[in-house]
């Protein structure tokens, strides 16, 4: 889809500075911040960065500005899909709420309901101008319905350089006096086939040769079994089983993920610093996160079609004006996707939307009232019962249940142990209502925004192939 502006809107900065720039005075430390940045990094992982404990270098920008904000410890996306996945951090809704999916070649396609409010519309509402460069063309797209809310968006398939350079420019045309951006980067994510050597994840040579070394012997980034099935469509076929990794492979694998990880922080790095030369990084509200991971073979897969903790569990950091008075910290109360718009409306004194609480009691020191859980797709409920946390997820056949205390690693099924379900059958048959709860206040939800709401759009044999290229659709 070719990239569509509107009005112009401006982007934004974010807290680097103690104090605003150019002001006679102080700021009432209760005022809105004059800007917001709302950052996506796709299929970002959080035990990848430093500031989640990760030994490389990865992100060594990225953990710097974390280390001025508040980072959320155990914060899980809602799904394992970009589409839905940002859906959810954008409207405040779970899943089976907003209901936006693309079931695939024979699937149907669902966009966000014009009903649902989105993020960008309340800022909006509230004086801001908006902005999106999203990296998607195919779902982060006008016609799933991102574009709502946005004065100017701007979509295609791009590196980090071309966004930073056109979100640049905006914010030197227009200068608003208050604006929120969402900038999706989709860097990180594996690669379609694009020249030789075909590798899975891209980033530079010199990155390439730091943290993944040399290309192992033998190894092209293409199957052995499937014609033409290099990069992303490569790692499918390793995900099920089709192609087996040598000796060597899968820790180059990781190491072109961490390259593409540091290639991307240094572009934010570079994004920032102009961001602080044009003195908009002085009295703003920064926001990083991601839609979901990449797993390794941690679970017998590759790429990001499992629950497990490699693809569920992502960053999230909150770095407001230092005028706000809220101290850094690590908080380590479990949150989802969908915490992010109702937080960063509050901290805009705009009332919260969406199915959860915003996060901001929190970010002000305060504990969080009542057990806290997070939904994956629509059958997997993230949580703890007494102090016990868990993961539980519901297939057609047997429920698979995760002591995720003594097992953090998600090894052992507990309900396939003998005597375990029977043993703790009203346990399970508690966590079961909880989840068929929840399901159910989504469904009332759905129901309301889907009244006279049309399907999604039809993808073009062309589109089909570009998301097969990489990793989607069997």
């Amino acid at each position: 889809m070719p990239a569509r502006r509107r009005t112009a809107a401006l982007p934004l900065a974010v807290l680097l500075s103690a104090a605003p720039a150019g002001c006679g005075g102080g700021i009432d430390a209760d005022a809105p911040p004059r800007h917001v940045l709302l950052i996506s990094i796709d299929t970002l992982r959080a035990d990848h960065m430093g500031a989640y404990g990760y030994e490389r270098p990865t992100t060594p920008f990225l953990d710097t500005l974390a280390a001025r904000g508040v980072v959320f410890d155990s914060h899980m996306a809602n799904s394992n899909c970009t589409l839905n996945s940002h859906a959810s951090m954008l409207t405040g809704l779970l899943e089976p709420a907003h209901g936006v999916r693309d079931g695939g070649r024979e699937g149907e396609r669902f966009a966000l309901p014009p009903a649902a409010r989105t993020l960008a519309e309340e800022l909006r509402a509230a004086g801001y101008r908006t902005a999106a460069f999203t990296s998607h063309p195919l779902w982060l797209n006008a016609d799933f319905g991102f574009d709502q809310g946005f004065d100017t968006f701007v979509t295609s398939w791009r590196p980090a350089e071309r966004t930073v350079a056109e979100f640049l420019a905006l914010l030197d045309e227009e200068r608003p006096e208050r604006s929120f951006s969402f900038l999706h980067f989709f860097d990180v994510h594996s690669d379609e086939p694009a020249g030789e050597p075909v590798l899975p994840y891209l980033s530079t040579p010199e990155l390439i040769d730091e943290f993944a070394g040399a290309v192992p012997e033998g190894f092209t980034g293409c199957s052995e079994r499937i014609p033409d099935a290099c990069a992303s469509e490569y790692l499918k076929a390793v995900s099920n089983h089709v192609d087996v990794l040598a000796p060597g492979q899968l820790e180059f694998l990781v190491g072109l993920y961490d390259a593409g990880i540091r290639k991307l922080d240094g572009d934010l790095e570079r994004l920032f610093g102009e961001l602080e030369r044009r003195g908009f990084l002085a009295d703003a509200l920064v926001v990083v996160t991601a839609d979901h991971g990449e797993a390794f073979m941690e679970h017998r897969r590759m790429l990001h079609s499992v629950h497990f903790d490699e693809v569920t569990r992502v960053p999230l950091f909150v770095v407001p004006p230092a005028r706000m008075g809220l101290a850094p910290r690590r908080v380590s109360v479990l949150t989802q996707s969908t915490d992010v718009a109702p937080t960063v409306l509050e901290l805009c004194g705009r009332p919260p939307i969406g199915q959860t609480a915003s996060l901001v009691p929190v970010l002000r020191g305060g504990e969080v009232s009542g057990p806290r859980e997070a939904l994956f797709h629509s059958n997997v409920l993230i949580g703890s019962d007494a102090g016990a946390p868990f993961k539980y997820v519901r297939t057609p056949a047997q429920p698979v249940f995760f002591d995720r205390a003594s097992d953090p690693l998600e090894l052992v099924n507990r309900i396939a142990e003998p005597g375990y379900a029977s043993e703790h059958a009203e346990r399970l048959e508690r966590i079961g209502a909880r989840l068929d709860g929840l399901l159910s206040r989504c469904a009332a939800v759905q129901r309301v925004l889907r009244e006279g709401a049309g399907a999604g759009p039809e993808l073009s044999e062309e589109q089909r192939r570009e998301l097969q290229k990489l990793g989607y659709f069997e």
